[in-house]
């Protein structure tokens, strides 16, 4: 099942613009950007690049270089800096067990 999101700023680098979301807010943006920043990975989903998309995002944004935005926006765009420049990021789903699962007693 597709997950359908309603953002306009949904894109497959953004699903569901929770990124554009937060550079709209700029300085209003409370934090914290390690929130956001786990989000965004876990809704890309294991089919997208976390790196690859941390570049286009940047460079959609026109946010590759330059000073960073004040605050938790700032550190927002650090981090997608870092992921950009990053080779060893990959989502991937946990492998399934086979057969039946012991219960545990508590």
């Amino acid at each position: 099942m597709a997950t359908k999101y309603l953002s306009p700023h949904h894109s497959p680098d953004d699903p569901g613009g929770v990124i554009r979301e937060v550079l709209l807010m700029g300085p209003e943006f409370p934090g914290p950007a390690e929130d956001v920043i786990l989000a965004w990975t876990l809704r890309l989903g294991v089919d997208r690049d976390p790196a690859d998309a941390a570049k286009r995002l940047l460079e959609t944004y026109d946010l590759t270089e330059g000073p960073l935005p004040e605050g938790a926006c700032g550190k927002l765009v650090d981090l997608l800096r870092q992921a950009a420049g990053s080779s060893d990021l990959t989502v991937s789903r946990p492998a399934r067990r086979r057969g039946r699962q012991r219960k545990r007693d508590n």
